[in-house]
């Protein structure tokens, strides 16, 4: 399954229809940034921020410590 970005067609798409384009869609990286400011406050901040610039599988992330998330979220 071919993975698609979600550009301002697509959203637009998406938003008017409510059918997703794919079903395997990603993020630009601009829209990971607001996503990211977006929950800034909220406690899962750091997982999401490793699972976002770490690269992790799905497996990787579920087999993750929460210890594991505090450390590497504090270290950037």
């Amino acid at each position: 399954m071919k993975p698609l970005v979600w550009t301002s067609e697509r959203v637009e798409r998406w938003q008017e229809t409510g059918k997703v384009p794919a079903p395997v869609m990603v993020w630009t990286a601009a829209q990971t940034g607001t996503f990211l400011d977006f929950i800034a406050e909220e406690r899962l901040y750091g997982l999401f921020h490793l699972v976002a610039f770490g690269g992790l599988r799905r497996a990787e992330v579920a087999g993750l410590a929460w210890a594991d998330t505090i450390c590497k979220a504090r270290a950037r």
